[in-house]
């Protein structure tokens, strides 16, 4: 997630806390789904919720991201591209989400 962030505008990549110190904001992200399911056929279903925090802990924003992606065979160089695919469109949505938050 960091390199799609620093991908995103490389003249104003993000730091690291370890750079700066205490940052202004934090993006926290929990893992809420992270699996494949064969009901309907195999699909790889992520599901994140990420946080903008700011220094003192106060939640400005928050926000559930899930995508999902369908593949033909439960094999796991199928499912890792399925997993890959969903994943891009998550940290997608979410580099504009922050940044249209955070603008």
């Amino acid at each position: 997630m960091i390199e799609s962030f620093e991908n995103y505008d490389i003249a104003h990549a993000p730091l690291r806390t370890t750079d700066v110190g205490q940052a202004d904001f934090q993006l926290l992200i929990d893992v809420r789904r992270f699996r494949v399911t064969t009901d309907s056929g195999p699909e790889a279903q992520i599901g994140l919720a990420a946080r903008i925090v700011d220094k003192d802990g106060k939640v400005v924003a928050s926000r559930l991201f899930e995508e999902s992606e369908k593949f033909d065979k439960v094999e796991p160089q199928a499912a890792v591209a399925a997993f890959d695919a969903a994943f891009a469109r998550i940290a997608k949505n979410m580099i504009a989400w922050t940044v249209q938050t955070l603008l």
